[in-house]
């Protein structure tokens, strides 16, 4: 067993480094909206999609792994969690303490990932709506404006015709 746990060592801990790359990743995309660098900001996100995909192969992994160690200790692997077996080995092992560390970072780090990406989020909506507003009130100097068309189809045409025959002077 204790081969497993340390392949599952080395993916969670690989797990974690791609969670912090992706946090990096986070506040770059927020200097990129805030600066309007949309370049830099495909860049980005193409490389989160690299870590994204990475860690779901990382997660894969782990969970082989952590139904080969609920095959070894006889655990069900629906209640088998990172805790659970950390309480298993003991909390005070040097195993124990690298497991514990591994969940705790991890967990700092997907909480700022998400504070962060909530903040992305936030961002990108008001800087469409800023878009928005802006071609809004371009268009309405121009005297058209975005703002798409509901009507049933060909209803513009009838309602153009029936202004037109009141245009006419007769």
């Amino acid at each position: 067993m204790a081969g497993i746990i340390y392949e599952l060592i080395d993916v969670l801990d690989e797990e974690r480094e791609c969670y912090e790359g992706l946090n990096t990743l986070a506040s770059y995309t927020e200097n990129a909206v805030v600066n309007k660098n949309i370049e830099f900001l495909q860049e980005v996100v193409k490389t989160e999609e690299e870590f994204v995909g990475r860690v779901s192969s990382l997660e894969k992994q782990r969970e082989s792994l952590m139904q080969d160690i609920a095959i070894v200790t006889g655990m069900k692997y629906q209640n088998l969690t990172i805790t659970a077996i950390i309480d298993k080995i003991g909390p005070a092992t040097e195993v124990g303490q690298k497991l514990t560390k591994l969940r705790d970072d991890t967990r700092q780090e997907l909480e700022k990932l998400k504070v962060q990406s909530h903040l992305n989020k936030q961002l990108l909506t008001d800087s469409l709506e800023l878009v928005d507003f802006m071609v809004n009130a371009l268009g309405a100097t121009q005297g058209y404006s975005h703002v798409g068309n509901y009507n049933r189809p060909g209803e513009d045409m009838a309602i153009q015709r029936q202004h037109s025959l009141f245009d006419k002077k007769q």
